[in-house]
Formats: structure tokens, sequence, C-alpha cells
């Protein structure tokens, strides 16, 4: 009788092994980082401001929050912590989460009720806000785009609003943004959907477009979204100290480092969000 049981409770145990394998870290993050030393941050290359690569530096303000928080991490668990930057992609950046390959993910990623559920995913407080707008060669600015071929980034919330407004346009998805801002300037497409922030950084930092070359339409975004970090679901300890990071004043030096002259533009959209 008891190897039977002893039988059946190891099948049980591997069971739970097989199907649960990254629970533990999913569960605890905070405790797996007091283990290793390091807290593994997800961050972009693709994404001016955020975090982008440009003349073979990375910087951005996930570069600089992930070097604060470490500091905070530090602080909080009386050992140094090391903060370790993993590219992430738009296509990766739940999954890297999910699967414990980073502790959290840094960049724009608009705060979805219904991705949580869907890749089972948390998200921290916002940090950012911004809206969907489209990308258009200046003398196309006043250009009807109701039947035009319209770019948006495969992955994202813009490809909705879009949608709703432009329900007759033909949609061409690109993996990339800066392949759908070229395709803009080429004259492939119409129009390229888009977070404002987002657009405005890929056209003049990385593509070296003339602010006199392109508008962008309407004059109010399509949507309002704001911006959190990616997090394990189920792992109330860590999302606090995450969200208690954002309120500190090591964040606040990150952020105004790269975001203290937008002030003006987030006042707005968040006026306009009301």
């Amino acid at each position: 009788m008891k190897v039977k049981f002893k039988l059946y409770l190891f099948v049980f145990t591997l069971v739970l092994t097989i199907l649960y394998p990254f629970k533990s870290l999913a569960t605890d993050v905070l405790q797996n980082i007091k283990e290793t030393g390091v807290v593994k941050i997800g961050i972009r290359k693709d994404s001016v401001l955020f975090g982008y690569e440009r003349d073979g530096n990375w910087g951005g303000y996930c570069i600089s929050f992930a070097s604060e928080l470490a500091k905070y991490l530090s602080q909080k668990t009386n050992r140094y912590i090391e903060a370790r930057a993993v590219v992430s992609t738009i296509q990766t950046r739940e999954a890297m989460v999910k699967n414990g390959t980073v502790h959290l993910e840094c960049g724009p990623n608009t705060i979805s009720r219904q991705k949580e559920v869907e890749y089972n995913i948390s998200y921290s407080d916002p940090f950012f806000i911004s809206g969907t707008q489209l990308i258009v060669r200046a003398n196309n600015k006043n250009t009807n785009l109701t039947n035009k071929t319209i770019g948006v980034l495969q992955g994202t919330t813009n490809l909705r609003p879009i949608t709703q407004v432009f329900p007759q346009a033909e949609i061409r998805m690109f993996p990339q943004r800066g392949q759908g801002v070229r395709a803009v300037r080429n004259g492939d497409i119409s129009a390229f959907a888009g977070d404002t922030i987002l657009l405005i950084g890929e056209a003049i930092v990385l593509q070296g477009w003339n602010s006199n070359d392109f508008a962008l339409v309407p004059n109010q975004p399509l949507s309002c979204d704001a911006y959190g970090m990616i997090l394990p679901a189920n792992d109330p300890q860590w999302e606090n100290v995450v969200n208690s990071f954002l309120e500190s004043r090591q964040e606040k030096q990150a952020w105004d480092l790269w975001f203290k002259d937008l002030i003006p533009y987030l006042k707005s959209m968040i006026d306009y969000c009301k």
C-alpha cells in the first residue's frame, strides 16, 4: 500500500513539474533576484527614447531605468544587484516575461487588460502616455485615407482604432516600425499608423527625416495609450516593488533625463484623454 502511495505521489509531483516548470520564478521574482544578484530586464532596440540603438550605442529611458532599478533593489535587499539588459522585440516581449527569461520588460507597452488575459502577464502602473496617429508625407497631409493603403505594426494595439476609423482602407502589416515608416517615405503606402512619440523618433532620429518632410494626422490622436512595464502574472510582491520604484526619486531622475522636455506634450495628452 505504501509503495503504491509513493508511486502515485511521485507521478503527481512529476506532472506538476512538467506542467508548471517556471512557477517558482514567476511567483517569486524578488527571491530569485536576491539569490542570483541579477535583475534581468527586456529592452527594445527600435523604440526611440525608450530603448534604441544608434551608432552602435544602446540607449534610452529603459537603459537608465534598469541601472537605477538595480541600485534601488541593492538598497532593498542589502546586497549588490546587477542590471542585465536582454534584447526584446514587439513579438517576444510578453513571452520573455511569461517564461522567466526576464523579470520585466521595459518599453512603450500599451496597458491592455485583454493582453493580460491572453498572455498571462500583468502591467505596472503607467509611466508614460501616447496615442495613435498616422505618419504621411507632407504633401499628402490633406489626403482622404478612406480607400488608401495604411500600414500597421504587427502585435500593436494601433490596429483597432485604424480599422474603426478607416474600415474600407487596405491594411498592410509590418514586422518592424522602421519598415513601415520607410514605406511611407518611398510612396509604397499612403500612411503608417503608430504611437505618436515612436513615429516621430523613428522618422527624425533613426531615418533622418526633416520635420518638414512629414505630417502626423489627424490633429488629435485616435486613441489614448498608457504605457506600463510588463510583469509576470500572480506576483503581487514584485508588482508592488516595481510600482514603488516608479514613484521613487531614482526613477524620476531616469525619467527626467529622457522625457522632461516632453512634459508639455504629455500634459496636452492627459487633458485630451480625460
